[in-house]
């Protein structure tokens, strides 16, 4: 059990959030009308704080559907009039739910409603110094189409107005990397109690804008099984709890070793890159420095014998060996001397620059299947691997495949991974006994044991040449540092995300070179100490 997890923030999908609201209500009694009353305050609160106060005379635009969320929609607007505002409400007709339909009888004693899409309900959309979006909750499974994606498209065409979503902007899944159809694009998300999944990927992460989560008093509930609403009675449909967490800056720099007083550079770790081939040196030359300027003592780079003491902008730090006839590129008759080398080193990073051909294939399954000790693969030590392959590697691997590369290892279209990334990379986790990092952005990294880390730093800046080499490094450096394969990679992709963002702000530039992240460590790295200090 990981000590230091309740340091993480852990997100909800659909069904979890679900069960959190049932035990609140049914299990501990606390009338739904409560949490919902104490929804809309969290939000009416942080619109006059953030809004309001400076800008009383604003007009507000509640634009309310017929379910729950609609609901806090109609207590929204009910407590922000109260509150003497300029309030009106944007209405989808008689709410179907409950409470729901309560607060919208009492919304009517406070201000008028307008049923979209009445010609003043367009009119107030596209006039609105505020607009709060409560027309879809959780739990979304459909194309939004008719009349509501016309009211959404309207919502986003006022592009003036401050835009909030309640819970999960709507149109945005909750669990997964979809859009149904269209979505309200909001500069902000006010989620009750557990921030939700969709938020935290792309696209849906461009439409939820910068989330805040609010405590409406629901007691914090995850059961280790719940059952599928579409089959409550069939207990064989248990779904088994998804433990998704968004990294932390707290978890990360209490997990980062510190070096000791007394270290020397054979106490710091031995890294072993094995890289490179003709045309692609560099990629060894980045994984390699990454790897020293992240904490490790030494790093030999196994490369080519003609790169062996010509690699581009070659490190002097960087130690480089070659196999014997090994000229241009590795063969499975260097496998085992590559063994070897290995055998006295405390990790192994395979694949960046190695080049795809069926030699080298042979070389990269024979490696993997042997290496005994912390191995990460990347790059074309993946495009070199087969599935088979993988599944028989003894001891948990890191592979940090780009959603192309993992479409070859598991035969999914590129589409369907990225509109499923959570729930792919959970999947083939367990299936591979792998820490699998899917590049992209919110890096999303499994665990064999189910669990999903979202890494939330970072920005476009790294889709440049050489950045994955970089990454590698970094992990291969923590795996040498001793950190487990999940440590090494949830660290790594932090700091590497961290240094991304703490360079560009000092440079005030949207470009980097995957360098210019060495540069970046290290100001990521007094970004963390500062925080702790």
């Amino acid at each position: 059990m990981d000590s230091n997890i309740d340091k993480l923030i852990r997100l909800a999908d659909t069904l979890s959030m679900r069960e959190m609201d049932r035990h609140a209500i049914e299990d501990l009694g606390i009338p739904g009308a409560i949490l919902m009353e104490n929804a809309a305050r969290s939000v009416a609160d942080w619109v006059e704080i953030y809004k309001l106060r400076n800008e009383p005379e604003a007009s507000v635009i509640v634009c309310c559907g017929q379910g729950n969320n609609g609901g806090d929609g109609f207590a929204i607007a009910r407590l922000l009039a109260n509150r003497g505002y300029n309030i009106k409400v944007v209405d989808a007709g008689t709410a179907k739910k409950g409470d729901a339909r309560k607060n919208q009888i009492l919304w009517q004693q406070f201000g008028d409603s307008v049923s979209f899409p009445d010609t003043n309900a367009v009119r107030l959309i596209e006039e609105a110094d505020i607009l709060i979006d409560a027309i879809f909750g959780i739990g979304m499974v459909q194309q939004i189409e008719g009349a509501y994606r016309e009211w959404l498209e309207i919502f986003n065409s006022n592009k003036t107005a401050l835009r909030l979503a309640v819970d999960i902007p709507s149109g945005v899944s909750t669990d997964e990397s979809l859009i149904f159809g269209v979505a309200a694009e909001c500069q902000y998300t006010i989620s009750f109690q557990a921030a939700k999944n969709g938020c935290f990927q792309y696209p849906g992460a461009k439409y939820a804008g910068k989330v805040n989560i609010v405590d409406i008093s629901i007691p914090e509930y995850w059961p280790e099984n719940i059952n599928s609403e579409q089959d409550e009675t069939d207990s064989s449909k248990l779904l088994e709890q998804n433990h998704t967490f968004l990294l932390t800056r707290k978890y990360i720099s209490e997990l980062i070793p510190e070096r000791a007083s007394d270290a020397h550079k054979g106490s710091s770790g031995h890294l072993l890159t094995v890289c490179a081939s003709a045309g692609m040196g560099g990629a060894a030359s980045l994984a390699s420095l990454g790897a020293l300027k992240n904490g490790a003592g030494l790093v030999t780079a196994c490369v080519p014998n003609e790169l062996r003491d010509h690699l581009p902008g070659q490190p002097p730090e960087v130690m480089t060996v070659s196999p014997h006839n090994a000229h241009q590129f590795f063969s499975e008759e260097h496998a085992d001397f590559v063994l070897q080398l290995a055998a006295v080193r405390d990790a192994v990073v395979l694949g960046c620059g190695l080049g795809v051909n069926s030699q080298t294939a042979k070389f990269v399954q024979h490696l993997t299947k042997h290496l005994e000790g912390p191995l990460l693969i990347d790059a074309d030590g993946l495009n070199n691997l087969d599935e088979e392959t993988l599944q028989e590697r003894l001891g948990v691997a890191v592979i940090t495949p780009h959603p192309r590369e993992l479409s070859r290892l598991c035969g999914q279209s590129v589409t369907e991974i990225q509109e499923n990334r959570i729930a792919t990379v959970r999947r083939l986790s367990q299936e591979w006994n792998v820490v699998l990092l899917l590049k992209g952005a919110y890096t999303v990294i499994g665990n064999p044991d189910g669990k999903i880390y979202i890494n939330p730093t970072g920005n476009s800046a790294l889709a440049t040449a050489g950045s994955g080499d970089v990454l590698s490094g970094f992990i291969g450096s923590f795996l040498a540092q001793g950190l487990s394969s999940l440590q090494a990679t949830l660290c790594a992709a932090y700091l590497h995300g961290l240094a991304a963002e703490c360079f560009l702000k000092k440079t005030a530039s949207n470009y980097l070179l995957a360098s210019d992240l060495f540069e970046g460590l290290s100001l990521a790295r007094n970004a963390l100490k500062s925080q702790n200090s």
